[in-house]
C-alpha cells in the first residue's frame, strides 16, 4: 500500500521512530459465477514480496474503518464492495521497513460482499488481482489464512486476542504470620511480556547460560559457545516467521535493566504424520529466569506468549519441550502432556 500523506507528514517530525497505526484487511467474498456452491474470495499479489493476500490498507484520520475497507478494495483492485461485519481485531508484530521506518498496526478485519467490478491491480501496489475459489486458494501465510478463516466463520461477534499474562505477587516482602495472625494478602499484578528482537540476542544467551548452570552443566562460562549462541540467536531473530522469543524486563545483578526471564519457540521440518499433516514440529526451549527474579510467574508468562505465537502465527499442530522435574508441573498445567511414541537419543562424540 502507498504511504498516506498524513504518515509522511508525521515522519518529518518523528523520523524513523515507532509509529502506531490503524489498518484494515478487506476479505471480499462473492458467490461463484458458475452457480457452484464454492464461494470466491478476492486476493491481490503484492508487488513488494509477491505474496497473495486479501486487500489491506491504512485507515485515514477520521475515516470510518468499514469505509476504509471498501475504499482500499476499490483503490487496489477496482472492485466495489460493501462491508458486512467486523470479524477480527488484532495487533500485528512490529515491523521495520527498508528505509528504517518502524511501525506497528492495529488491524481490523472486515468481511465484505462484492457488488460490482472485475479485479485488476488498480493502484500499482499489486501486480495481480483475481478471484479464487475457496477450494483452490494460492499459497498464503498462516497469518492471512487466519484472517480469511475469521471472515468465513459463522460467528455473531468479532474475534479478538488477549496478551498472555500471569497473576503474580509484586516485588516486595510479605510479612510472615505471627501466632494466629493471618498473613497479609498479596496484591496481584500482570506480567508485562514483550517479543524479543535482534538486539536481545546476547541477553537470550545470558539466560541460556543461567538455565544450563542451574541444570549443573559444566563449562557454561566458556566464551566460545556463548559467542556462537549470540550469533545464532541474532540470525534467527531476524526472521520473525522462523523463531519467536519473549522476555520480561527487570533489574539485573550488574545494576542494568534488561531481560530477566525468557522463553523461545521455533519449529523443525519432519515427515508428515496423521496427527501433524504439515510435518512441522514446534519446540519450546531456553526457558530461564535470573535467580533474583524467580517465583514471580515470569517464565510461565513467557511460555504462554510462545504458545500463543504457535497458535496464532504458525501452522504447527505439535509443540514439544524438555522439562526438568521442577518445571514439569507448570508445563502440565499449561497443557503439555506425553508424546505419541517414545523418543530415544543416540549421542555422537566428535
Amino acid at each position: 500500500m502507498a504511504v498516506p500523506e498524513f504518515v509522511l507528514a508525521l515522519r518529518e517530525h518523528i523520523g524513523h521512530a515507532p509509529l502506531w497505526l490503524s489498518g484494515v484487511t478487506a476479505v471480499v467474498l462473492r458467490d461463484s459465477p458458475d452457480g457452484s456452491s464454492d464461494p470466491q474470495v478476492l486476493l491481490v499479489r503484492r508487488a513488494d514480496d509477491g505474496r497473495w493476500t486479501p486487500v489491506t490498507g491504512i485507515i485515514d484520520p477520521g475515516e470510518e474503518p468499514a469505509d476504509a475497507a471498501a475504499r482500499e478494495t476499490l483503490e487496489e483492485a477496482g472492485v466495489a464492495a460493501t462491508a458486512e461485519r467486523l470479524v477480527l481485531v488484532h495487533t500485528l508484530p512490529p515491523v521495520t521497513y527498508d528505509n528504517g521506518d518502524q511501525a506497528q498496526y492495529l488491524d481490523l478485519v472486515f468481511r465484505l460482499r462484492w457488488t460490482a467490478g472485475d479485479p485488476w491491480p488498480a493502484d500499482g501496489e499489486n501486480t495481480e488481482a483475481a478471484w479464487f475459489a475457496l477450494s483452490a486458494l494460492p499459497p498464503m501465510t498462516p497469518q492471512m489464512h487466519a484472517r480469511l478463516d475469521a471472515a468465513l466463520a459463522d460467528e455473531p461477534a468479532a474475534a479478538f486476542r488477549t496478551t498472555p499474562v500471569a497473576a503474580v505477587p509484586p516485588v516486595r516482602e510479605v510479612p510472615e504470620p505471627v501466632g494466629n495472625e493471618a498473613q497479609t494478602p498479596r496484591e496481584l499484578r500482570a506480567v508485562a511480556v514483550r517479543r524479543a528482537g535482534v538486539e536481545d540476542a546476547a541477553a537470550l544467551t545470558r539466560l541460556r547460560r543461567v538455565m544450563l548452570a542451574a541444570m549443573g552443566m559444566a563449562e557454561v562460562d566458556e566464551p566460545g559457545w556463548q559467542d556462537a549462541c549470540t550469533a545464532w540467536f541474532a540470525q534467527r531473530l531476524a526472521d520473525p516467521a522462523a523463531l519467536a522469543a519473549f522476555v520480561v524486563d527487570g533489574d539485573l545483578p550488574d545494576g542494568t535493566h534488561g531481560p530477566v526471564a525468557g522463553a523461545v519457540g521455533d519449529f523443525h521440518a519432519h515427515a508428515p504424520e496423521p496427527w501433524n499433516p504439515s510435518g512441522r514440529r514446534g519446540h519450546v526451549f531456553n526457558v530461564a529466569t535470573e535467580p533474583g527474579a524467580r517465583s514471580r510467574g515470569y517464565a510461565r508468562a513467557c511460555v504462554m506468549a510462545v504458545m500463543q505465537w504457535f497458535r496464532d502465527e504458525t501452522e504447527v499442530t505439535r509443540v514439544g519441550l524438555s522439562a526438568t522435574e521442577a518445571g514439569r508441573p507448570m508445563y502440565e498445567h499449561l497443557g503439555f502432556g506425553p508424546p505419541r511414541g517414545h523418543e530415544m537419543v543416540w549421542r555422537i562424540d566428535r
